[in-house]
């Protein structure tokens, strides 16, 4: 990456931060939409977006936490399942042609759930019901091992689950996404230290900052105020549109 881009990014991504962490996620799935668009190597992308995962999502868990918003018993089970996921998927060798095509995928799939924000938006309770222990467990693999592998916490999934399964309400779902990327954030981050890998600290830190900074001011907002769904139709489209864009040039390349 051409370090003249580095302000750039740094303003996109405090954006970024501040629009998700406003809702309990870290972002990642935007930062690593970002960092493929600008050409940042497959296997340092990945361990940046976590980091940034964990800084964002875990002033989400404090903010959301001293609200009274987290929901115990879900994410207990999810964390079970995913935390040995993550762990175990982050060791996992993956070449630059199958990280593009799982990560073209990925965010496609998440352009679309943001674009359909305002119908899931829809579909809240104020009384949630008791979630099956086995399909949490199931999910949180399933979400663990996607994040280990491509640095997407998962929390862009598992928030419309929540919701859509009346699992939690608004609030509550924010939450319970905080706490699930802050720990599979950990989990996969501690799954590719043990491979070795060198962190690229000339990147995290400026990058870290900034999110830092931004990440709070969201979740401080959206402890009090979600916000609108037409910003997640926007972002969700262009996930879309960078979805497209991997998976036409990976096409290319086959």
């Amino acid at each position: 990456m051409d370090g003249d881009l580095l302000p750039l990014i740094a303003a996109v991504f405090a954006v970024i931060a501040f629009l998700y962490g406003s809702v309990g996620l870290g972002g990642g799935s935007a930062y690593i939409a970002v960092m493929a668009v600008v050409g940042v190597d497959h296997n340092t992308a990945p361990v940046i977006a976590l980091v940034l995962n964990l800084v964002v999502a875990g002033g989400g868990l404090l903010h959301y936490g001293r609200g009274g918003h987290l929901r115990t018993r879900v994410i207990a089970p999810l964390v079970l399942a995913s935390f040995p996921a993550a762990f175990f998927a982050a060791q996992i060798p993956i070449g630059r042609i199958a990280f593009q095509l799982l990560l073209g995928i990925a965010l496609m799939v998440a352009g679309l759930r943001m674009i359909a924000s305002g119908w899931v938006a829809r579909q809240v309770v104020e009384q949630p019901r008791e979630a099956k222990v086995w399909l949490l467990l199931v999910l949180g693999a399933g979400l663990g091992a996607l994040a280990g592998i491509t640095g997407i916490g998962g929390g862009i999934y598992l928030a419309p689950v929540l919701i859509l399964g009346r699992l939690a309400t608004p609030k509550q779902t924010a939450g319970v996404c905080a706490a699930f990327i802050v720990l599979n954030s950990v989990a996969g981050l501690a799954g590719r230290v043990t491979t070795g890998i060198t962190m690229p600290w000339e990147l995290l830190i400026p990058l870290g900052l900034t999110v830092l900074v931004f990440g709070q001011l969201g979740s401080l907002t959206g402890a009090r105020r979600l916000r609108p769904v037409t910003i997640q139709a926007t972002f969700g489209g262009i996930l879309v549109l960078v979805a497209m864009r991997i998976l036409v040039g990976l096409y290319g390349n086959i």
